[in-house]
């Protein structure tokens, strides 16, 4: 049913614009054509006898739901008549005795900006319990991370015919939403494997949301139901491992499996599952591929990564919450503590840990910093978290301990869902798998021993939840030598600084969070400070759209995503969060970027040698073929030939500007003059190839009317030229390998081909269908505002950077193909994601000089994940496609 029809269908019922807005934007959007089942001003009777109605009803199978909206008046006691408040009580008393789940709304929520993403998750939610079917195929979109995610699975997958992959996201970003998304695109029966029982409701939740009509199965040690006759089964791995279960399945029942918190398979029991099966598909999911375990995942998925992206990432873009973290002191001295291997004595601890005075410390700090809001408290033991909740409920907070040995504990976890306890203590049983996104505080009250327990931990409060802006931590070690750690696990990244004092050197280490985020080592902090930022719930997208315009002004140029983050009214991820994307936004305002500024069109090296010439070589420019009157960046082109010659050389002259070679226009405000001459960069590069302009015809032919064309006589030869020239001229190549290899669509281009073909010889179809959808692409032209490129418009943007990778002698490019000829190497190929630190990416390159061609074993077991993640599995061995590198400082 369309919205027309339900409102040729209801209409005379529909009598308020507030019922009409509720329809409109929440009820349709949420439920689509299933809207036919919503019933308008449904009639009932109440215990007097009265007729009275709803405003929308539905009964379903299970469950019947009322929706009540308030309309022009304000249903307010004190507002309106005492005798009609006292009749709307019992109306709305007698609608629940009916047994309807009942929700009530007021025109001014509605409406209200700050209440609307409220309103909405409210309905969503009450249909994702009482009413799933109701909800539609497209309800639950996949967010713009897991849109990008989705891109990569189908990029690799279905175009260059991966089998296997890692997704890699962090905890709160909806990996299991993703998996599901995916799996029923894909088709055919879905395996979703878990390592642990109580991860498996939440799961199928969240596959019932997405999925709500497939065919349930399920495999446990308890339950086994519909294992051969389903859409998904949820397993566990340790029931299904047992060889009188595995053996009932062909090794290709299963299309499709999902194997959930991967960075435990490496267990035995994994691998007895994972290397019998042979689905079409199997996709690793896991937050926390840390250096002790990563290594182990993706060798077990032929070092196939499909999509990473880090912690800070996630919390800058706006998809996770940001956090304020305390680190408190107490007064415990560890160096009483047995420490065995990696992990301090557990009986030392609870002796140390479990005291009156400690206990009373947290329970102050609690009340104080956590306002006595919804919390999560990790310990070190069941005795410990039992203590603990036991001193809450003695001091009046509502706590409860979760754990392994707990006889109820799913009832207990599902009372804490529903927000009958303030605090959870537990051990291991939340660092991963449940999620509990209203819970605003995390107390951790043991020693931080692991990155990966630490993130783990982390994620449980950095979920999205409407009407929570922040998670605040209090973290309860009082050892500042792991506090030096903890700022490494929260840090983006860091810097080292040196200062003189008194004739001596001290170095100190600068720590940079994610946006929004406080870090505090001082247990004197008293208040948690800016909670309500720019972050707020309310903020339109007119603020948004005036706040850039406003930036712009101040920089007098179009600000970029970093600029909005450093010195921006709200940060980016606000903008992504109204907008869909950055890309939606910069289209919505008209600020897009032209693509031939990053991806040059119509330009070979020719060009831009002819650039160098005219525009370097002093008095020569006036009359030549970059002459004033063809020049035209801004504005109109005029007519005829003319109009079409000034469009390609504004094509020319935009590619010498992303080479930072010439005067950049894009950093100068509409209507400013300035000089468009060589830059320092360009300069030099003419220096180094000033040789070669003698001996090669730089002019342009021209015709008949006197303008010049744009093609030039020897575009053949041009590439031979340069790359014979700087193979005899050390420092020309050292330039030329400068100014070339610092573009962007150059270091992308050899990322495509060494990280995603990883082959010796590509085709040029293969090239221009698909380097434009290779993952990290489309994520550069969305974060620049860059206009999705067709396969027709790759065909005149990639040859310019083939011909710059052929002539600085990387690649042979013929005709149909591309003959890679060697690795070059730099920084930049080597990061497993571009956020990460400039110094690890470096040691990493310097560590490759001495393991280069066939020495692994040299690296650490982490940087060898990484490099096999980024150039494959036969990388380092003599089964390695490449037998040259070149490695760049």
């Amino acid at each position: 049913m369309t919205l027309d029809e339900f409102y040729e269908l209801h209409g005379s019922k529909i009598t308020q614009d507030s019922e009409r807005l509720f329809i409109n934007d929440f009820l349709f959007p949420l439920l689509g054509a299933n809207i036919q089942y919503i019933v308008p001003q449904y009639p009932f009777l109440d215990r007097s006898g009265k007729l009275r109605r709803m405003d929308f009803a539905y009964h379903g199978l299970q469950n019947k739901l009322a929706l009540e909206v308030n309309g022009e008046t304000y249903h307010a006691e004190g507002i309106i008549p005492g005798a009609m408040f006292d009749d709307n009580l019992f109306r709305q008393n007698e609608i629940l005795r009916l047994g309807y789940s009942l929700l009530r709304f007021s025109y001014s929520q509605l409406q209200s900006p700050q209440w609307r993403d409220q309103v909405q998750g409210s309905i969503r939610d009450l249909f994702a319990v009482a009413a799933p079917e109701l909800l539609s195929l497209y309800s639950l979109k996949p967010t713009p991370l897991q849109e990008e995610a989705l891109q990569a699975l189908s990029f690799f997958r279905d175009v260059k015919g991966r089998t296997k992959g890692v997704v890699v996201l962090p905890t709160g970003t909806g990996k299991t939403v993703l998996s599901a998304i995916d799996a029923r695109r894909h088709g055919g029966r879905t395996l979703f494997l878990v390592h642990r029982l109580d991860i498996l409701k939440q799961s199928i939740d969240a596959y019932k949301m997405v999925w709500p009509d497939m065919r349930l199965g399920v495999l446990t040690g308890e339950v086994k139901e519909h294992e051969l006759d389903c859409d998904v089964l949820f397993a566990s791995k340790d029931t299904l491992r047992q060889p009188d279960q595995l053996e009932r399945f062909p090794r290709d029942w299963f299309s499709y499996i999902v194997v959930d918190e991967v960075h435990h398979g490496q267990s035995p029991s994994y691998r007895d599952v994972l290397t019998y099966f042979q689905p079409q598909f199997m996709l690793g999911m896991t937050a926390t591929p840390d250096r002790t375990d990563r290594k182990d995942i993706f060798e077990l998925f032929e070092y196939s990564k499909i999509y990473e992206i880090p912690l800070s990432d996630v919390i800058d873009q706006g998809y996770l919450v940001p956090y304020t973290y305390h680190g408190l002191t107490d007064d415990i001295d560890y160096s009483k503590v047995r420490f065995q291997g990696l992990h301090y004595n557990v009986a030392d601890l609870e002796r140390l840990l479990i005291v009156p005075e400690r206990n009373e410390a947290i329970v102050r700090e609690y009340l104080e910093k956590g306002s006595g809001d919804k919390a999560i408290g990790f310990c070190v033991s069941i005795k410990h978290a039992e203590r603990m909740a036991e001193f809450f409920n003695e001091h009046g907070i509502t706590a409860v301990a979760i754990h392994s040995e707990a006889p109820n504990r799913d009832e207990l976890v599902q009372a804490f869902r529903e927000n009958k306890f303030q605090v959870a203590f537990t051990v291991d049983l939340f660092n991963e798998g449940i999620d509990f996104p209203n819970v605003q505080v995390l107390l951790f009250l043991r020693p931080t021993e692991s990155k990966t327990v630490f993130l783990q931990q982390l994620g449980r409060g950095l979920r999205l939840c409407i009407g929570k802006d922040r998670v605040r931590i209090l973290d309860f070690i009082g050892n500042y030598r792991r506090a030096n750690q903890i700022r490494k696990f929260l840090a983006k990244s860091s810097t080292v600084t040196e200062s003189d004092e008194n004739g001596r050197t001290k170095r100190k280490t600068l720590y940079e969070y994610s946006t929004g985020c406080e870090v505090h080592f001082d247990e004197s902090v008293q208040e948690i400070l800016d909670r309500q930022d720019a972050e707020e719930l309310g903020i339109t997208k007119d603020d948004l759209k005036e706040a850039y315009f406003t930036l712009a002004e101040r920089l007098s140029r179009k600000p970029s995503r970093s600029d909005l983050d450093r010195d921006g009214e709200y940060k980016s991820g606000k903008y992504v969060q109204l907008f869909g994307s950055w890309v939606g936004f910069l289209r919505e305002v008209g600020e897009y970027t032209e693509a031939s500024y990053h991806y040059p069109q119509g330009t070979h090296l020719g060009h831009i040698l002819a650039i160098l010439y005219f525009f370097g070589t002093p008095g020569i420019r006036a009359g030549s073929p970059f002459d004033d009157e063809y020049i035209r960046l801004r504005g109109g082109l005029g007519d005829g030939r003319l109009s079409g010659y000034r469009r390609q050389i504004k094509y020319k002259l935009q590619a010498a500007m992303e080479l930072g070679i010439i005067t950049d226009d894009r950093e100068y405000p509409e209507g400013q003059q300035y000089t468009l001459e060589l830059k320092p960069l360009g300069r030099e590069l003419y220096r180094g190839l000033q040789p070669l302009f003698s001996t090669m015809q730089l002019d342009f032919p021209r015709g008949e009317d006197g303008i010049p064309s744009s093609r030039m006589e020897n575009e053949a030869s041009i590439n031979r030229e340069i790359r014979d020239y700087i193979g005899s001229n050390p420092a020309a190549r050292t330039v030329v390998y400068r100014v070339f290899l610092q573009m962007h669509a150059v270091q992308q281009m050899l990322a495509f081909i060494y990280h995603i073909a990883q082959k010796a010889t590509i085709s040029r179809r293969e090239i221009y269908e698909q380097f434009f959808q290779s993952p990290f692409v489309k994520q550069y032209c969305d974060q620049e505002g860059i206009e999705e490129t067709t396969v027709t418009a790759a065909e005149h943007r990639c040859p310019f950077l083939l011909n710059i990778l052929d002539a600085c002698d990387i690649i042979q490019a013929e005709r149909t193909d591309v003959i890679v000829k060697k690795l070059i190497l730099f920084s930049a190929l080597v990061k497993p994601f571009q956020s990460e630190e400039p110094e690890r990416a470096v040691a990493r390159l310097e560590a490759l000089r001495s393991a280069w061609p066939d020495k692994p074993e040299v690296l650490t077991s982490e940087d060898l994940s990484i490099l096999r993640e980024l150039f494959g599995p036969a990388f380092l061995t003599a089964d390695y496609h490449l037998s040259t590198a070149v490695i760049e400082s």
